[in-house]
């Protein structure tokens, strides 16, 4: 006999992000947005988000996408009582790239003013859509794919904050002058890529440069050089780098170091990944 529950939910998981995609509520009670974990939420028909003692947050339109901040306890339910819902969410415990990990950790005020935000950009419902397909994909997302995903979602969600943080600071990194930075320290990932030495570039002092830089990416240089080492190292290792290679190519201290902090950002060390990557290339004949 069939179980009714398993045609009726659907769950995926690649490293920190849990997929689930609810046909018909009600919720199962393992499935309520994790208490620590960013959800993004999809749902067919419109819910009423509820937290605490069934205090009611707002209500997410049929296809809207919103992301539920951690913390609240979230409870949905049927705006109409008439009609059932379904979803589809992604829970994202992290850890994550930049620029994401800026944007969730300093959202909008805007977003704090209740437990869910409704995003209404079309190019993140677009990205949502074609990531959660192909988290769904028997052939599963690797690591590539969904760090990806995550940059771009964190780029988005940059975006979609920079006119609050435009009044900070009165002055901005013009478009060429970032992109002339950026380009030259993806030119140099192995190199030092001193501030000193990226402020002149942009023509102003170093701790200014560092404050324009952290508000044009969300991230510090220091911050960003190494997120893009890490990204870097993935590819390489992809193509058939070693890992002790890789940490000399890419200016880290040494192979140890290379270790710890590719560990500490992909939750698997380079040697295991870069061995998965092989097998994934070249399969033992059954």
């Amino acid at each position: 006999m069939s179980d009714p529950e398993a045609k009726n939910l659907l769950t995926y998981t690649s490293g920190p992000l849990r997929l689930a995609v609810l046909k018909r509520d009600p919720v199962p009670g393992k499935l309520l947005p994790a208490r620590d974990a960013w959800t993004l939420l999809q749902p067919t028909h419109a819910v009423r988000v509820c937290t605490g003692e069934d205090r009611e947050e707002g209500v997410i339109r049929s296809g809207d996408l919103a992301l539920l901040l951690p913390g609240f306890g979230h409870t949905l339910k049927r705006h109409h009582a008439n009609t059932p819902f379904g979803f589809t969410a992604l829970f994202m415990e992290g850890p994550f790239p930049e620029p994401l990990l800026s944007s969730l950790q300093h959202p909008p005020r805007k977003w704090q003013e209740s437990s869910f935000a409704v995003l209404r950009s079309l190019s993140l419902k677009q990205l949502f859509s074609i990531f959660t397909q192909e988290l769904a994909n028997p052939d599963g997302v690797q690591l590539m794919t969904r760090e990806l995903f995550l940059i771009l979602l964190g780029a988005e969600l940059s975006r979609l904050t920079e006119k609050e943080d435009r009044g900070r600071f009165p002055y901005r990194l013009n478009r060429s002058t970032l992109q002339l930075v950026l380009d030259h320290m993806e030119v140099h990932l192995g190199s030092k890529n001193s501030v000193p030495e990226l402020a002149t570039m942009a023509r102003c002092t170093p701790d200014h440069f560092i404050r324009l830089f952290r508000e044009a990416t969300s991230t510090t240089p220091h911050q960003y050089l190494i997120e893009r080492r890490l990204q870097r190292a993935v590819t390489l290792l992809a193509n058939g780098e070693r890992p002790s290679d890789v940490a000399k190519i890419l200016g880290f201290y040494d192979a140890s170091a290379f270790t710890r902090a590719f560990k500490r950002r992909f939750g698997v060390p380079p040697s295991e990944y870069a061995q998965e990557a092989y097998e994934r290339q070249f399969p033992k004949k059954q």
